[in-house]
């Protein structure tokens, strides 16, 4: 457990993590004025045709089982950013020169990965539930001032704190693996080139040439995870939410597994 802390306070110092949370911070802030002075003189009417979702009506927040709402434009910038922070708890420790340094204070490799790991994905989900939570709260001037709340009753609220954790859940997974990955590669942006040509290119192949086997990629049965609905479509078939999130917990797994296994036995006397 001490180690595991410390690993999450080296995490909080690294200057990229500071900074996504940061940049997270201006966003909502510059999105809370924004919106309210957009909804300015609106009916809800005129507010759900401007966008279609509008903050200002706080059942447009998330509606449960299609993944729309204002929370799911949240949701993907935050995996974004635990893959990146994930990345670079690993990534600039190896770019630095400075994990022989470590291993001389914590000799025991599995150990240090495992509360590396941990303390990765942990302080992602903290950290995403509070942003998200931020990010909601900054439109909340804009629906008591120029909005409404009707509809959004105790059902309403049980199915967005479900979001709320999922998406917490899914962010703290792509830290996992980003952590594992720059493990892998010894490096930030070899984590986050390559998660994403996978996610962005090698998935899109998938879908196109093999759609019988799109049930099994990550960014189907992360999108089944965080609307807790199936995506049954004409060419395929997804699983179901739990089942899906057994498949991103296996991947995880493996990564992280095989990630430790090699950082068992990497040499790291030249770095």
């Amino acid at each position: 457990m001490n180690l595991l802390m410390v690993e999450m306070r080296r995490a909080l110092h690294r200057r990229l993590v500071r900074v996504l949370v940061v940049l997270a911070l201006v966003a909502i802030v510059i999105a809370g004025f924004v919106e309210f002075f957009a909804s300015v003189g609106l009916d809800v009417v005129a507010l759900q045709a401007k966008d279609g979702h509008d903050p200002a009506v706080m059942t447009d927040w998330w509606i449960a089982g299609s993944g729309d709402g204002v929370l799911s434009v949240s949701a993907f910038l935050l995996l974004m950013g635990g893959l990146i922070g994930g990345a670079s708890v690993v990534g600039a420790e190896w770019r630095a020169g400075t994990i022989s340094t470590v291993l001389t204070w914590e000799p025991r490799r599995l150990r240090l990965h495992a509360a590396r790991v941990g303390s990765a994905g942990l302080l992602a989900a903290v950290i995403a539930l509070a942003l998200q939570v931020v990010f909601l709260l900054a439109f909340l001037p804009s629906v008591l001032a120029h909005g409404t709340t009707v509809g959004a009753d105790g059902e309403w609220a049980l199915s967005l704190a479900g979001a709320l954790a999922r998406v917490s859940l899914l962010t703290a997974t792509a830290a996992v693996l980003g952590c594992a990955i720059a493990t892998l590669g010894r490096n930030t942006a070899a984590a986050i080139v390559v998660a994403w040509g996978w996610l962005a290119i090698g998935e899109g192949l998938v879908r196109g040439l093999l759609p019988e086997y799109s049930q099994w990629l990550v960014g189907e049965n992360a999108t089944v995870v965080l609307t807790w609905a199936g995506l049954d479509s004409r060419d395929a078939t997804s699983f179901s939410p739990v089942t899906a999130g057994a498949v991103l917990a296996v991947y995880t797994v493996s990564f992280a597994v095989l990630s430790a296994a090699l950082f068992q036995r990497r040499d790291v006397a030249g770095t």
